[in-house]
């Protein structure tokens, strides 16, 4: 779980169903799914079992998805494997926000994945933190 596929569910008006039914349609198996304000404009990110990447993005082709890859900085997406511990997401949260300052990135949305059977076994779960640059204001008069 290393991609993730993030598109704007809108027909008109924006239904998630749809983009749904066309994954469903395609045969894809999803291991991680989210997004917010997804009927009113937002960004459905949705993560496919390995190896089903292009399918997925074939079946979305309507709704112009873009992939984003963890081992891409410039994507803004951050994989953290979190063992099943009291204050693990919040370490890979820190560790994030820290790199994020370096990059001239906030955080948009977290996603909690389905973990795969070896990281059932270790107690793990996969998170994907999808981070935004910071759009700043600069005092053109300075």
């Amino acid at each position: 779980m290393h991609l993730q596929v993030r598109c704007l569910p809108k027909s008109s008006p924006a239904d998630v169903e749809k983009a749904l039914r066309k994954v469903k349609n395609a045969g894809i198996n999803l291991v991680g799914i989210g997004g917010s304000d997804l009927e009113f404009g937002g960004e459905l990110a949705l993560v496919p079992e390995e190896g089903q990447e292009d399918a997925l993005m074939s079946a979305l082709a309507a709704y112009h998805p873009r992939l984003l890859d963890v081992d891409d900085p410039e994507s803004g997406l951050t994989l953290c494997i979190v063992g099943h511990r009291s204050g693990g997401l919040h370490d890979c949260l820190v560790d994030t926000a820290r790199v994020n300052i370096d990059r001239g990135r906030i955080i948009r949305d977290i996603l909690v994945g389905v973990p795969n059977a070896d990281q059932q076994s270790r107690n793990e779960v996969p998170v994907h933190i999808y981070s935004e640059p910071v759009k700043i204001a600069v005092d053109l008069n300075d």
